[in-house]
């Protein structure tokens, strides 16, 4: 009770503490600097989109009139929310600083430093004047131009176009309101002020103005911060010393304790419960009869029962109109449950799937199928426990198992570990061994045995396989190791020809997972019969992987990517996270329209480079991926530029005709694109979480400006 009271003081301690009150009052002055920073971000981007070229000029055409007149009208209004929000900004900066900190002299401080950056700067003085100028007057005069510039020294008429949206000079100095800084800014812009110029350089001058601001507050708070730091640390020593805390949970087994296959007492306990209540379930199920329809094309093949593997299961609809699944026959008449209560069943699962033998090495199904088999046995005749009956089922069907999944189009000239697979290649010697194991002891089916293997030898000799070893029942094994495959040649496929080339079609899949795109079209003309078959993409890649190119890519990226094939807990939040992007990013080379791809790629880049959904994309992509490929020699400003177009490509409302320009485009941003996810690769293993690493993309942007 000491403890407890001691706890319950400490956190009203917490959060009546100076350190705790400085922490919401940075909570709250952030909202005011969110709403002008996006505002912000809003406008430059709708301006750069109204001056890219491809864009601005597809807006002044005389088809897309409406549509250049309404961009012309929201970057207007982005104006107008962008110096709203910045005298907004200004305004509950100074009264948050008035109303904490009065009498001090971090409050002269701020005072001193507003005086320094925003009192003598044009921009600053121009954006609070033009505030006061669409408040008071009206907005600006503006206009969308296109202007044509001949270069220099050139005599073929080469040159640069030029399009946006400005605004008249001579116009805005007819208001006397201006003061005498605003003025001569102006004055200085010649005739046309450029919008996006103005909008960056005042959000570049007010993000250094804030970073100043919260750093100076941070140290001024610096003793509280340690202080309420210090309070955290005991809070959290009480708690792990809390006797109602520290007490082991009752359904903690000790593994050691459990023999193999075998469940504690509590979880035998938990399954005869519920297995008896399911068994009590079982009813008589009165079905309906098959509705008559028209009669059926579809070639159909007679079941005798002898030839049935297991006993009949399905599920129908009863007379009352329920559903219910329906798997014993006795004496003529038919058993199961009704759906409400054989949803019961996934509750047996769940329980069983607590043992940790059970999750390793049984399906769903199995389980399921376990209880069936059980129910069956007990349903007119006694039997052992359902706990006792799924034990020795499972006993005898978890076995080591060696699966191998072909992967088509894929050859290698050296088996290699992939994390914990293996890439072999399916030689003629292989082929052998595993028709040397196949049964073929009895004459007549034989022809069938080998007839089989000569046309999996067609199909698959020669390809690469990914190779899983596990310890489970046949069910289970097949569903992991296709999950596993699927993943292996996924992140593989990073590295394939195709993946930086956007102009390349993967064909590298699971032989039966995937396949070259074909069109398939039949003719009717005349009295002829045609059958015309092409394949759809233009460049289709196949991968020969020499064992050159493994020790290379050794020395790479492949044992990082290896790291990432199964998602175990010991990844952190940013290697999972850079895992899905790979797999995204090489899904996409398998899909054959350029858009399509494109979501792919977009979707990989936004999953390692926004901290969360509600981030502005185009805005926060296209300045992280520059931050990340100028360390390499990149243009910021070139991959800032194709990033947006992309985005404009991708937003587009309706499907476009693709030509050589938007091929070429799509090109260049799938070579930045997979660059930046390399880094993201080689940096899998240094950051515990994705902010952590955004942070530090964000940092070393800021360190280069």
């Amino acid at each position: 009770m000491k403890e407890h009271n001691n706890a319950a003081h400490l956190r009203r301690t917490i959060v009546e503490s100076a350190g705790s009150e400085y922490l919401n009052r940075v909570h709250q002055r952030s909202f005011s600097l969110n709403v002008f920073q996006m505002n912000a971000v809003e406008l430059v981007e709708a301006s750069q989109r109204v001056k890219d070229p491809e864009q601005g000029m597809a807006l002044m055409l005389e088809k897309n009139r409406e549509a250049g007149l309404q961009a012309h009208r929201e970057l207007n209004r982005h104006v107008h929310n962008f110096v709203s929000s910045a005298l907004t900004l200004v305004e509950h900066t100074r009264v948050f600083m008035r109303e904490h900190y009065a009498g001090t002299d971090i409050l002269e401080t701020y005072y001193a430093q507003v005086k320094q950056i925003f009192a003598q700067s044009p921009v600053a003085q121009f954006v609070q004047g033009l505030r006061n100028f669409m408040l008071h007057r009206s907005l600006p005069n503006s206009n969308m131009f296109m202007e044509f510039t001949t270069d220099p020294g050139t005599d073929d008429g080469s040159g640069t176009i030029e399009i946006g949206v400005r605004y008249d000079t001579a116009s805005l100095l007819d208001w006397d309101g201006w003061s005498t800084v605003a003025r001569t800014y102006l004055m200085q812009a010649g005739q046309n002020l450029d919008i996006q110029e103005f909008a960056q350089e005042y959000l570049t001058l007010v993000n250094q103005f804030y970073g100043w601001l919260d750093a100076t507050l941070e140290t001024y708070h610096h003793s509280d911060l340690l202080e309420l730091s210090r309070l955290q640390a005991q809070l959290q020593a009480i708690s792990q010393t809390d006797p109602s805390r520290s007490a082991a949970p009752a359904e903690a087994p000790d593994p050691a304790a459990v023999e193999p296959f075998g469940l504690t007492f509590i979880q035998t306990t938990e399954l005869n419960q519920i297995s008896s209540n399911l068994l009590d379930k079982i009813r008589e199920l009165h079905f309906q009869g098959a509705p008559q329809g028209f009669p059926t094309e579809r070639p159909t093949t007679q079941i005798a029962d002898h030839e049935l593997i297991r006993p009949i299961t399905f599920w129908g609809q009863e007379a009352s109109g329920e559903r219910a699944f329906m798997f014993i026959s006795h004496e003529g008449k038919t058993y199961g449950l009704s759906e409400s209560d054989y949803n019961a069943l996934d509750d047996l699962v769940d329980a069983v799937m607590k043992a940790p033998w059970a999750r390793s090495s049984l399906s769903r199904e199995f389980v399921m199928n376990a209880f069936v088999d059980w129910a069956r046995q007990r349903f007119d005749t006694d039997g052992p426990p359902f706990p006792e009956a799924l034990s020795k089922a499972a006993r005898e069907s978890v076995k080591s198992v060696e699966i191998w999944a072909p992967i088509a189009n894929m050859e290698i000239e050296q088996d290699f570990d992939f994390g914990p697979v293996r890439i072999r290649s399916i030689t003629a010697v292989v082929m052998e061994a595993m028709r040397s194991s196949a049964p073929s002891d009895q004459p007549e089916i034989e022809q069938k045995v080998k007839e089989f293997f000569e046309k999996l030898s067609r199909e698959i000799q020669g390809y690469a396989a990914v190779v899983v070893s596990l310890e489970s029942e046949s069910e289970n094994a097949l569903k992991l190791a296709l999950r596993i495959a699927q993943d292996a040649v996924g992140l593989l496929c990073f590295f394939s020809p195709a993946a930086p080339r956007s102009r390349l079609f993967n064909s590298v899949a699971l032989t039966g997972a995937g396949c070259t795109p074909t069109s398939k079209l039949i003719v009717l003309s005349e009295g002829r019969f045609i059958h015309a078959q092409s394949v759809l993409p233009k460049d289709v890649g196949y991968w020969r992987l020499p064992a050159q190119q493994v020790s290379e890519l050794k020395s790479g990226l492949l044992g990082a990517a290896a790291l990432l094939v199964i998602p175990g807990e010991e990844l952190s939040e940013f290697a999972r996270a850079v895992r899905a992007s790979l797999l995204t990013y090489s899904k996409g080379t398998t899909l054959v329209d350029p858009l399509d791809r494109l979501q792919n790629c977009l979707s990989a880049l936004e999953g390692v480079l926004l901290r969360h959904e509600m981030e502005p994309r185009a805005h926060s992509v296209a300045n992280r991926m520059s931050f990340l490929l100028s360390q390499g020699g990149a243009d910021c400003e070139a991959v800032k530029k194709s990033v947006r177009r992309i985005y404009w490509l991708h937003g587009l409302p309706q499907p476009m005709s693709h030509g050589p320009r938007e091929d070429e485009l799509i090109e260049v941003f799938t070579v930045y694109a997979y660059n930046v996810l390399c880094i993201t690769l080689s940096n899998a293993t240094a950051f515990n979480s994705k902010i952590q690493f955004v942070d530090e993309v964000d940092r070393l942007g800021l360190s280069h400006r």
